[in-house]
């Protein structure tokens, strides 16, 4: 049997196989709360039953400015734990396959349009937000300037992934990847 079809140890997950199906931006959460929709039902149940061990759910912000886009998935409060936990539960009723989430923060490429209306920063009289990152330098020259981090910020930017990996592993979720 090829090895690709063996099972697969990561630490204490054991996986039945070693294909893992990669985070993938879907853009379909509930526009700027990060809420999982019908959509994410629908397509955490496909990438679950593929025959894939391992499914990583799409970049998730650790906080609300943290997402690429307004339609980002969002796991910084508990209204969003609640609504994963119901749409894990419906993709988990047919599938034994791990899910993994990839927490993430998009700094200075944050507040961005969906990628098929362009991808370009968004006004902030057009739903976009004051970005933060590491230093003042924007994303492409012609963007807004995001602030940059305090001391202060990249403590709280450290507790967002913290607490964002507490409501991950209350609500299921197998493991987690982190993106910044």
């Amino acid at each position: 049997m090829s090895l690709l079809f063996q099972p697969q140890r990561l630490r204490s997950l054991e996986l039945f196989n070693r294909i893992h199906i990669a985070p993938m931006c879907q853009y379909q959460a509930t526009a700027h709360d990060g809420v999982p929709t019908d959509w994410h039902t629908a397509h955490w149940a496909q990438m679950a039953m593929s025959g894939a061990a391992l499914f990583w759910i799409e970049a998730t912000g650790v906080s609300p400015e943290g997402r690429i886009s307004p339609a980002c998935l969002g796991l910084w409060n508990d209204t969003q734990a609640e609504a994963f936990a119901r749409h894990l539960h419906l993709a988990r009723k047919h599938s034994d396959a791990a899910i993994g989430i990839q927490l993430g923060h998009a700094g200075r490429k944050a507040g961005c349009n969906l990628p098929w209306l362009g991808a370009a920063q968004l006004g902030l009289d057009e739903g976009g937000w004051v970005t933060r990152a590491p230093s003042s330098i924007p994303h492409k020259p012609h963007e807004r300037e995001p602030l940059a981090l305090t001391l202060d910020d990249i403590k709280q930017v450290r507790r967002d992934f913290v607490d964002a990996a507490i409501r991950a592993r209350d609500i299921g979720i197998d493991t987690l990847q982190l993106h910044a």
